[in-house]
């Protein structure tokens, strides 16, 4: 990264000018420069706008026009510009003599469409004159306290939510999404495009002090320096929420590659753990932003998982738990205290267990503002959803007869008033779905003003939960996380950097750098002949697990390469000149370093560890269950590198099979503290050693007491 002014204060000037200059303004109403000084000057922005054409005099809408930016007397902070790419130099050079602070540049033709050259000239200029810039071929920009709207042809309310996206059109889109939605607006929206200056990161400081955001979103397809974002992100996260949508998420990522790791490591898959490990909360899809937002900044933050469900129809009630716990959550056990409780507020409700079917009716709809209390109360619950027909006392037109008295009405009301107290009372959130959001009743508008989330399906209130559970904890473990500084490199292996690029390390090699880091590998000799196999037997003196080594063979079980059970003098000297032909067959161009010898050791738990080196957040380390059925079974987390313990003890919670390492199945419990080590571990052989492009221990078996990496693989 280049020596330059990254200071907040010239990114403010550029994201909350006092004062614009329009580059390529014009009289003709058709043209975008006569649409943004249009939009400007009848706007209640409250700064100077200045339209410039050099081939213009007089005014346009009652503005004098200027011939060049240096030429206004005043300071300015922001340059729109609008012009041909061919003048974009030009215009950026006279903005950096009038110490302009930044640009938005609309203007397409460059990188795009393969005009590099002329982007690279933009860098130059910038670079030389200290401007910051967004673009070129962006959508715009927009500060929506600040009345201030570049090239996006919609106007927003106004709100909490700020977006920086990669698509201008997307982005517009969430913006669009906000004014759709109960309580909720927009702040900022700005459109980076392919970050030819302005990177995300360096826009987060800005956000984090902005007073009028209160949560951030990304739309990302891809970061061109992810590493420098999760360092910011992750002090971002502990002042506020950001949001990511990750674009390209399907059939992307996906690569041809000498590891099983790097074969799992899809792009989406990678970012979205490696993010989450920075305290952002990533969404599937576009429609999840606004209610995910909405919890993260309406609801107080998660202290557990466990969530009660109030309803008053038994389906919904299975419906919801089936839903939360789908979405990471549990429904436990009320106590006996609460039960009671309970018992004598609804005498003939069919169940007060969790989930609560209250049976509410209109002359009882009062009651669900205490019932609602009694559940937070409860020390066994950390949120509440209520779910159903909430809501529905006087809302009509909805083609279900409820009472629609004015009772019945008012008294739900007063139920509402309550509900809205109750979860700053407890510090605990609450969630509602209702069925009647599309016809707002008094009640439900009560909700939503008194920062209770309200949705219409039941997805989303799980979700909202997700969301809440995952940011509360980042936020609460952020100083046991990674600081994801990886280092220089400067205390790796000297024999990795003086490899060739491309190279395999055959695996005793690699077993060799292991024990450089006090990895546990199995016990292991290589030897060239049948006569020296036969010495390594006799000096282990157990069954043999015998593998051909060759830097073109890595997939050795496909090769016939692995033989399993080996023993006595005879059996060694067959297997090996049968392991040496089976490999001939198989490439007959490989080289054959050799045989491989190892004691058998007694099967445990089968785990597999790798790292890759990934194109957005850089080195990543891969923890899954499977072994050979890794591939099949895809159950897979990643932490970006250095781990911290707080960090691989999150990953390994994070695989669907974690039963598994528990003792499921008649196994052993494994050594979790060892698999801990052993994660750490190799998160400092990546970070030392930065040439590392793939490594995969697989299997690695994992017991009791102890665990051993059985089959190792580096490339460079």
């Amino acid at each position: 990264m280049d020596e330059r002014d990254y200071s907040a204060e010239r990114i403010e000037r550029l994201l909350d000018p006092q004062s614009i200059a329009i580059a390529g303004a014009s009289a003709d109403e058709n043209k975008r420069g006569y649409i943004a000084t249009k939009r400007l000057v009848e706007s209640e922005y409250d700064g100077e706008v200045y339209p410039v054409n050099p081939s213009y005099e007089g005014e346009i809408l009652g503005t004098e026009v200027h011939p060049s930016v240096s030429s206004i007397p005043d300071r300015v902070d922001l340059v729109y510009v609008v012009t041909p790419a061919g003048a974009v130099p030009t215009v950026l050079e006279d903005a950096g003599e009038a110490d302009v602070a930044g640009a938005v540049i609309f203007s397409a033709g460059f990188s795009e469409v393969g005009n590099e050259e002329t982007e690279e000239e933009l860098i130059r200029i910038a670079n030389e004159h200290d401007i910051r810039f967004l673009g070129p071929n962006v959508m715009g920009m927009v500060n929506v306290p600040s009345d201030i709207c570049l090239g996006i042809d919609a106007s927003y309310g106004e709100g909490g939510l700020s977006v920086i996206s990669q698509s201008g059109n997307l982005g517009m889109n969430l913006g669009v999404a906000t004014n759709k939605a109960h309580s909720t607006g927009l702040s900022h929206f700005v459109s980076i495009g392919n970050e030819a200056d302005l990177k995300f990161h360096e826009l987060l400081p800005y956000f984090a002090a902005d007073d009028s955001t209160e949560a951030l979103v990304l739309y990302v397809e891809g970061m061109s320096e992810g590493r420098a974002f999760l360092e910011e992100a992750r002090r971002f996260t502990q002042e506020k929420p950001l949001i990511l949508l990750k674009g390209g998420r399907t059939g992307a990522g996906k690569s041809s590659a000498e590891s099983h790791t790097a074969s799992l490591a899809g792009d989406a898959d990678v970012v979205a753990d490696v993010y989450s490990q920075a305290g952002v909360v990533t969404v599937d899809s576009f429609d999840d932003v606004v209610p995910v937002y909405q919890a993260l900044t309406d609801a107080p933050t998660l202290s557990g998982r466990n969530i009660a469900i109030m309803t008053e129809a038994g389906g919904v009630a299975t419906i919801t738990a089936d839903s939360l716990v789908e979405h990471g959550m549990n429904v436990p056990e009320l106590t006996e205290e609460t039960q009671e409780k309970l018992a004598e507020l609804f005498p003939y409700s069919p169940n007060l267990e969790n989930p609560i079917d209250t049976m509410v009716t209109g002359d009882t709809a009062s009651l669900h503002g205490e019932a609602a209390e009694i559940l937070l109360s409860d020390p066994n619950i950390d949120g509440l959803m209520i779910c159903g027909g909430y809501g529905g006392y006087g809302v009509g037109g909805t083609g279900i007869e409820l009472p629609m008295d004015d009772a019945s009405a008012q008294a739900q009301i007063e139920s509402a008033r309550r509900i809205t107290e109750l979860p700053s009372e407890y510090d605990k959130p609450v969630v509602i779905k209702s069925t009647f959001t599309p016809e707002e009743s008094e009640a439900l508008a009560i909700c939503r003003d008194g920062n209770v989330p309200v949705y219409d399906s039941f997805r989303d209130a799980s979700l909202a939960f997700q969301s809440l559970a995952e940011y509360s904890e980042a936020v609460e473990s952020a100083d046991e996380r990674s600081d994801f500084n990886a280092g220089s490199g400067a205390d790796g292996l000297e024999t990795l950097e003086e490899a060739a690029d491309g190279t395999v390390l055959a695996e005793h090699e690699a077993k060799g750098v292991l024990e450089e880091y006090d990895i546990p590998v199995a016990p292991y000799e290589l030897v060239s002949s049948a006569e020296e196999a036969v010495e390594a037997a006799n000096r282990f003196d157990e069954e043999l697990a015998m593998k051909i080594v060759s830097p073109q063979i890595q997939h050795k079980t496909e090769a016939g390469g692995v033989a399993l059970g080996v023993s006595g003098e005879s059996d060694v000297r067959d297997t090996y000149e049968e392991l040496v032909a089976n490999a001939e067959a198989y490439d007959s161009e490989a080289t054959i370093d050799g045989v491989l010898i190892s004691p058998m050791l007694e099967e445990g738990v089968e785990v597999i560890i790798g790292a890759i080196q990934d194109e957005e957040v850089g080195p990543v380390v891969m923890f899954g269950v499977g072994g050979i059925f890794v591939e099949v079974l895809e159950d897979v987390t990643f932490g970006g590198v250095p781990l911290t313990e707080h960090d691989a003890r999150r990953m390994i919670e994070g695989i669907d099979g974690k039963e598994i390492l528990e003792g499921a199945r008649d196994n052993p419990e494994i050594d979790e503290d060892a698999l801990v080590d052993l994660l750490v571990d190799v998160s400092e052989l990546v970070a030392e050693n930065p040439r590392i492009s793939e490594l995969d221990l697989n299997p690695v078996f994992c017991y009791e007491d102890s665990l051993s990496v059985i089959d190792a693989s580096i490339t460079l």
